[in-house]
């Protein structure tokens, strides 16, 4: 296959795949709680990544294991709990947009904790940025469709950061190992507390065998086999195949597939969720362009 064409094949492939991952979460609140969903998300994919990066077991070192463990916790936990709650109270798509943030803080964790430099226009965009999201957020308005339930809209801001935060440790200090087994190890480390989290809270006897219930479990293995073990892969054979600037362009679209989703299925959706998701993306185009 014609090389050009396979990278945006399989650009379209990813922004397709994480822009309908919030709408899966709402469908998977159907039959399972927030928690549950961000804990069976995590053994899905931990399963299907120890189906192809086994052998990437042998890279471990003990001195990875305190940024591996940030990675697992900051990287994959928290945000796979804090999203499902947000999408539980907040327009899924609307929460799709803070996803975009993620660029925004990937900059300021590594300025702050990684004392990189910032130049002036990528500033300017986290400012930016941090404008669209109070304008995304709107928490003046009891009104509108997020309404009161604001605070919620914060975990999924709070989610991005947490992904920033990971973003930073893995380039800083986890080069050296190989995409396939940053993931299983940070999979591996997450899957500890996923395992606690699913026996305390008796899973299993909402394990009724009702069409819901299948259809709630099987957003939950798509969204940790397919948009959290694979789409990982790929996105870091992207990024060998192009540039990192090529495959971070994907947050541009992700929110756009998000709420698409939402119209679809009805949610309320106002003028300043989309002046938000502009001013975020003119915010993390200016974080993203090379000056």
């Amino acid at each position: 296959m014609n090389r050009p064409l396979l990278t945006w094949i399989i650009f379209v492939a990813l922004v397709l795949v994480w822009g309908s991952s919030f709408i899966l979460m709402k469908h998977a609140l159907i039959g399972f709680t927030a928690i549950q969903i961000g804990a069976a998300r995590i053994l899905f994919a931990t399963v299907f990544t120890l189906s192809f990066a086994f052998p990437q077991l042998k890279e471990f070192r003990k001195a990875d294991l305190a940024p591996l463990l940030l990675v697992a916790i900051l990287g994959n936990s928290i945000p796979y709990v804090l999203f499902p709650i947000a999408v539980a109270h907040v327009p899924s798509g609307v929460v799709g947009i803070t996803n975009s943030m993620t660029p925004l803080f990937t900059l300021l964790v590594g300025l702050i904790a990684f004392g990189r430099p910032l130049k002036r226009l990528r500033a300017f965009g986290v400012a930016v940025g941090f404008i669209g999201a109070v304008i995304l957020i709107n928490p003046f308005d009891d009104h509108s469709s997020v309404g009161q339930n604001w605070p919620y809209l914060l975990l999924a801001v709070l989610a991005a950061a947490c992904y920033g935060v990971s973003i930073n440790t893995i380039g800083d200090r986890l080069k050296h190992l190989s995409p396939r087994a940053i993931t299983l190890f940070a999979m591996l480390g997450a899957s500890v507390p996923s395992m606690g989290i699913l026996a305390g809270s008796h899973v299993t006897d909402q394990l009724t065998g009702s069409p819901e219930m299948w259809s709630s479990l099987a957003a939950i293995a798509f969204l940790g086999m397919v948009g959290t073990s694979l789409a990982m892969v790929v996105f870091n054979r992207l990024i060998a195949m192009t540039t990192p600037l090529f495959a971070a362009s994907t947050t541009y679209v992700i929110p756009i597939v998000a709420l698409g989703w939402g119209l679809i299925f009805g949610e309320d959706l106002l003028i300043n969720h989309y002046l938000g998701m502009v001013t975020i993306l003119v915010g993390v185009w200016m974080v993203n362009k090379k000056t």
